[in-house]
């Protein structure tokens, strides 16, 4: 059939890895990006298992992968693994990109963190609040530091929001959290399945805010955060934004291109997920 993808031998493979990972719309946005560009590439989804973790990312180095994304509740395992880590990801302790180099190493890469700054644009200030104390509130936490925010951590399990704020340079406080300053970050995967409407803290924090969900529905549904957020005139920055965020970063490490930013857009919009 004219216009017929053909893949064969010397197409390079990438992916993502999660448990689950069945929601994930990066094949779409990869995929399309390949097309876009006439590139011999194929992104594929992959579920697996945390206790075979390592054996996933070794055996895709020994099956010719440029590489993986890696998402929940893989990040800071996958950190451990890696044989070297960029110095985003050592600071963070967390890994979502790992890359197959000569010999079968593994490097770790974080894009979170920068992913979620590009999609955002430009940062309130002076404080955050990110939810959770897993890898990508580990990214966040690290990046908003970085740039200059006071961050406080709150997640439902207080010695790893305070071990991550000891670690980051940040401020535990209770879950839920009680107060929010002018940037929200959710960073945990509440809101991902089930009820749509669940939300990580009081709807009446988000008046006045900049709201970033790093969660997003693969039904498309709006997750709660999300719509709570803009009937409260917050300015929200939905999972989709970061993920696209995100997935431009590793398409640069895996491939060496630019990435159409505006066909990932739609391709992660229009996406249909089983």
């Amino acid at each position: 059939m004219a216009g017929e993808r053909r893949i064969g031998g010397g197409t390079r493979l990438a992916g993502v890895i999660g448990w689950p990972v069945e929601h994930s719309r990066s094949p779409q946005m990869h995929n399309a990006a390949y097309a876009a560009l006439g590139m011999d590439w194929v992104y594929v989804a992959m579920p697996v298992e945390p206790a075979r973790l390592e054996q996933a990312l070794r055996g895709a180095a020994a099956l010719g992968f440029a590489g993986l994304n890696v998402t929940i509740p893989h990040k800071q395992a996958t950190a451990a693994i890696c044989d070297e880590l960029s110095p985003e990801a050592r600071r963070a302790d967390s890994a979502n990109t790992v890359l197959m180099q000569d010999g079968g190493r593994l490097r770790g890469e974080t894009t979170d963190g920068q992913g979620m700054l590009d999609a955002i644009g430009d940062l309130p200030g002076p404080g955050a609040l990110v939810l959770g104390a897993g890898g990508a509130a580990r990214a966040a936490v690290a990046v908003l530091a970085g740039a200059g925010l006071a961050v406080t951590v709150s997640a439902r399990r207080r010695e790893a929001a305070e071990q991550l704020a000891r670690e980051l340079g940040a401020t535990a406080t209770d879950w839920p959290a009680g107060a929010a300053p002018e940037l929200i970050v959710n960073a945990t995967p509440l809101g991902q399945a089930g009820e749509a409407d669940r939300l990580p803290l009081d709807a009446g924090l988000l008046d006045g805010r900049v709201v970033c969900d790093l969660a997003y529905r693969g039904d498309g549904a709006e997750t709660g955060l999300i719509a709570a957020a803009r009937e409260r005139g917050a300015r929200a920055v939905d999972g989709l934004e970061v993920l696209v965020g995100q997935g431009a970063l590793a398409f640069r490490l895996f491939t060496g291109e630019e990435p159409p930013i505006e066909i990932m857009q739609a391709a992660v919009r229009n996406a249909t997920i089983a």
